[in-house]
């Protein structure tokens, strides 16, 4: 290598760190050098060049380089830094009007999510399939009879029957063909079955989008046909709570009410100012549904318990009793409500529920009236 190379090689090392810079001497080890390291020098005009193997680094060098580099990060400019990517949401104003913005607000909330579900095209698909396995039927039934009266043993023999003549088996092929696919059919049917209807709230939020920008020709319009909708959004054990509380929160709507019960992706989708939508987050709506679920729960078994509690220090008068089953019969009463009118639980498990919630109320006053005379001696 040349000299020219050797001193530019030289300058590299040295912006990097690798190197130590000194004045001719002896190769001497340097204090600082750990055992088993080595110095290698190359003469370079007057000086000498040695290159030494670094020390380990240690926590305090460490530390130094993280303040550094949180340093470096701060003053940096904005094309230098790392800036946290924002998310990207579709909003219905950057949508052309007619169907590309149609579908942007039936995607904004599940609870737009209303669709035709084509019940007359059903029935007339299954009807025509229908027909067609009993127009099959009669054909295989009327084979079965010429050959009843013709070669019985046919009828007993299948290889016997594909020998002779083979139509019977034509026959089955088909028929399994179409059974298939009508057996495909009734279940696209099912399904579609176990899709609620929408609400009357939902249908009428999508209903008044429809009156009011008009985003689909009068044919194309499939919101007028109600008997025909369907909603994609799941069934809740208390949708109707869910469905007040956020109509109270549409009701009342405000700035901070949209901050608490929106997120700032649901709030960029649409502009209450240009399209009159305000969307809130299922998720919190949710956690308010539960809390008064939860509330009322408290109350259901904290406030009969109290009024039982202080009803049966005077348990052996007659009024105390009639008030005492007159408190039993209106909080199994309204715990019956509570459970049908928010949640969706079949009737016999209201029965169950409210007799077990009735026992419990029962065998506590059965408790405190055996504990209060002892208490009173």
């Amino acid at each position: 290598m040349g000299m020219a190379g050797i001193l530019n090689n030289h300058e590299d090392l040295l912006e990097k760190g690798e190197l130590i810079e000194g004045v001719p001497s002896s190769p001497a080890r340097d204090p600082t050098t750990l055992p088993g390291e080595h110095l290698a020098a190359a003469s370079a005009g007057d000086h000498v060049i040695f290159t030494e193997k670094r020390r380990p680094a240690t926590w305090s060098h460490l530390l130094l380089q993280g303040l550094n580099r949180i340093i470096n990060f701060l003053i940096a400019t904005p094309s230098q830094a790392i800036l946290p990517r924002v998310s990207i949401v579709r909003t219905l104003e950057e949508c052309p009007e007619g169907y590309p913005r149609l579908a942007a607000l039936l995607d904004s909330d599940e609870n737009f999510m209303l669709y035709r579900r084509f019940g007359f095209l059903q029935a007339r698909i299954l009807l025509n399939k229908q027909d067609q396995l009993r127009e099959l039927e009669k054909q295989l039934d009327r084979e079965d009879k010429v050959d009843m009266k013709k070669d019985p043993g046919v009828l007993k023999s299948r290889e016997k029957d594909v020998a002779v003549n083979g139509r019977r088996k034509r026959i089955l092929i088909e028929i399994e063909e179409h059974f298939k696919e009508y057996a495909q059919l009734l279940t696209a049917a099912r399904e579609l079955a176990a899709f609620g209807r929408p609400s009357n709230r939902d249908y009428l939020s999508v209903k008044s989008y429809f009156d009011e920008e008009a985003p689909l020709c009068n044919v194309e319009s499939y919101i007028y046909r109600r008997e025909d909708i369907i909603t994609l959004k799941p069934g809740r054990e208390n949708a109707w709570l869910d469905a007040f509380v956020e109509g109270t929160l549409q009701k009342f709507s405000c700035i901070g009410l949209r901050y608490m019960f929106s997120t700032s992706d649901l709030r960029a989708k649409a502009d209450p100012k240009m399209t009159g939508i305000i969307l809130y987050s299922r998720s919190r709506i949710d956690f308010v549904v539960t809390l008064i679920i939860t509330v009322m729960i408290l109350a259901l078994l904290v406030v009969p318990v109290y009024i039982l509690w202080n009803l049966t220090r005077d348990f052996q008068s007659t009024r105390a009793v009639a008030i005492i089953i007159a408190v039993l019969l209106v909080s199994t009463l309204v715990f019956s409500a509570v459970l049908s009118l928010f949640t969706k639980a079949k009737r016999h498990e209201v029965l169950a529920s409210a007799a077990a919630y009735c026992a419990v109320l029962v065998v506590f006053i059965g408790n405190v009236g055996q504990i209060s005379p002892s208490l009173q001696g």
